[in-house]
């Protein structure tokens, strides 16, 4: 159940920059040529087979998260939570505006490409931390892995871990069936997996003190 205190500005303003980092976290695994981060690998494959784009894509995808959402938790599934429709549309936004601006410069070497892959994972772990702080509406992909973790009582940190690495084999899935080989997805995907679960299990508490900026 979210918390709706008094000071509902500085919540959606948080879930806003949660979302910014998310989106561009994304944008920064995918711009290095080295696949693209486990939450996003599916909406990127279907980019190869249709002519959405990434944003799109990813808005398409995580309706059906909301489904599921509502499949798991039923009556429990609060009302106000379909309002993470209108999160994912910004977050297919976000995405769209990274994707746009880490264009711009790509780094040469393999590398500066896999610190990129790195750096993108912290980024998109920083903006899932900060969301789930904000306490208010969470990213369709989050919100599912916390339904999972309702029914299941499994940490955050690994049932999303279990979630990305289902949604690798998805996206492989349809990438060798519908285009007959690999695309959007390399050894960049591998580490997001794993980088972006280790991540918040730092992160989470470490940006615990937005929570009292939210009530101040």
């Amino acid at each position: 159940m979210r918390h709706y205190h008094p000071n509902l500005f500085r919540q959606c303003l948080l879930l806003t920059g949660g979302l910014a980092l998310t989106g561009f976290g994304v944008a920064l695994t995918t711009r290095a040529g080295l696949g693209t981060s486990p939450i996003s690998s599916l909406p990127y494959v279907v980019t190869f087979i249709t002519p959405l784009s990434f944003g799109m894509t990813t808005f398409a995808i995580n309706v059906f998260f909301v489904l599921g959402q509502v499949l798991i938790l039923r009556r429990a599934f609060p009302v106000a939570q379909y309002g993470q429709l209108g999160v994912v549309l910004l977050f297919g936004l976000f995405i769209d505006l990274g994707m746009w601006l880490g264009g711009l410069w790509v780094p040469s070497s393999y590398w500066g490409r896999l610190a990129e892959v790195a750096l993108g994972s912290v980024v998109l772990a920083a903006g899932i931390a900060l969301q789930i702080h904000a306490d208010l509406l969470f990213n369709p992909g989050e919100g599912l892995v916390k339904a999972l973790c309702r029914v299941t009582h499994v940490r955050f940190a690994w049932t999303k871990m279990g979630f990305d690495v289902s949604l690798v084999l998805l996206a492989l899935t349809l990438s060798l069936v519908a285009l007959h080989g690999v695309f959007g997805l390399r050894e960049g995907t591998v580490l997001a997996a794993f980088a972006v679960g280790l991540s918040l299990r730092w992160l989470v508490p470490l940006l615990r003190p937005t929570r009292r900026w939210l009530f101040a």
